[in-house]
């Protein structure tokens, strides 16, 4: 175990001495104050859990006024001050770039109101270079935006083929399903289309899609224990069109896990994503994690209408090269849902974060995302500890 003794003026000099000695996942052992002034710590680099009590016991043996709960207290302080000083050099990062590039800082902020998370507003903001006007900067930006965000660009449900719609619960599956398989039996007719289920977990589900096979005059088709999806598909082989709903099930259920490995099994199916991008971007990726096994091909983004920002959504699109297929935004069937467009997509987003840019941005938040970004230079650091 690596043990440092530190000295210093005072606790705060001293964790600060401990973060740079031993970095961020030092604990500190004891302290005590100097008899000619100032403190003295002993830290070590913070053990794994299961190393806790030997190492704890170990100080308490070494050191009388060392316990467990000494330890504890000394762990959250040392946690306390590092959150505090990161804090502290998100803002004064924040307030260096905007007085050096203070029209790439309002830009920043524009994104930040459009929900793009940091990552993607430096790599934005650093293509497009920096403009003499805010106004420059931003067409660049935006400019940007629209050449990263990939898109179908056309109808690939028009020319036929068999999809299958994955995506949580309430993402708007069944729902998409409607408006795509309404709209092609309108141009093309009832005769060439199917649709199925593979959701055996919910009555409603299949009579939802019964339902709505019925008022098409479409062939409907469930996959349960008696008829697997393989031959399901061989019995609708005569159909131009098929389209099949999915479960939304918990990313651990051991049944989506199944579902999904039954989807990647089948040759010559399209599987797409249903993100709602009224959802936090923690639920988008692990939506996207867990149902890129069965190996998605395009996403489509629902529930547009309701949304505050797609950053989030639009994001996860660029980052993990999925295309946009659809975008729906009501629940009129068959006419609330587009071919995904990039600069339309950009054009709703930019009006999003003007409403959003009304309600003061949250400052600390915009602050972490560019410090996050950003490399904590020395001098930075020397201030954050003035």
């Amino acid at each position: 175990m690596q043990l440092k003794k530190i000295q210093a003026k005072d606790m705060r000099q001293a964790m600060m001495q401990v973060r740079d000695e031993l970095g961020d996942d030092a604990a500190i052992l004891s302290s005590r104050s100097l008899p000619a002034g100032g403190v003295e710590v002993i830290a070590t680099l913070a053990p794994a859990a299961p190393l806790a009590k030997p190492v704890a016991s170990a100080a308490k043996s070494a050191d009388g006024n060392v316990s467990k709960a000494e330890f504890g207290a000394m762990r959250s302080e040392l946690h306390s001050i590092r959150t505090l000083l990161q804090q502290r050099i998100n803002g004064l990062a924040w307030e260096q770039f905007s007085n050096r590039s203070p029209a790439q800082a309002v830009v920043w902020e524009r994104l930040t109101a459009m929900g793009i998370p940091g990552f993607l507003t430096r790599q934005l903001v650093d293509k497009a270079g920096n403009g003499k006007t805010i106004d420059q900067n931003w067409k660049q930006v935006l400019a940007a935006l629209v050449k990263t965000i990939p898109v179908l660009g056309n109808d690939p449900v028009q020319d036929g083929g068999r999809f299958a719609f994955v995506g949580p619960t309430g993402a708007g599956k069944t729902t998409t399903i409607a408006k795509l398989a309404t709209r092609y039996v309108l141009q093309n007719g009832a005769d060439s289309v199917a649709l199925v289920t593979t959701d055996s977990f919910r009555l409603a589900a299949h009579e939802q899609l019964r339902t709505l096979g019925r008022i098409l005059g479409v062939t409907v088709k469930v996959v349960d224990e008696q008829h697997t999806l393989q031959e399901t598909l061989a019995g609708l082989s005569h159909k131009k069109l098929i389209l099949i709903d999915t479960a939304g099930l918990p990313a651990g259920h051991p049944e989506q896990q199944r579902q999904l490995a039954m989807l990647r099994s089948v040759i010559n199916l399209q599987k797409w994503l249903v993100l709602p991008v009224t959802s936090q971007a923690q639920v988008l990726r692990s939506a996207w994690k867990t149902c890129s096994t069965a190996g998605i091909s395009a996403c489509i983004l629902t529930h547009m209408d309701e949304a505050c920002v797609l950053g989030d959504a639009m994001a996860l699109a660029i980052e993990q090269k999925l295309p946009v297929a659809y975008e729906t935004f009501g629940q009129a069937i068959p006419d609330d849902i587009a071919v995904a467009q990039a600069t339309a997509l950009v054009r709703r987003a930019v009006a999003l974060g003007r409403a959003q840019a009304e309600v003061p941005v949250e400052r600390e938040r915009m602050m972490t995302e560019y410090g996050g970004q950003s490399p904590i230079t020395p001098e930075l650091r020397r201030r954050a500890s003035i």
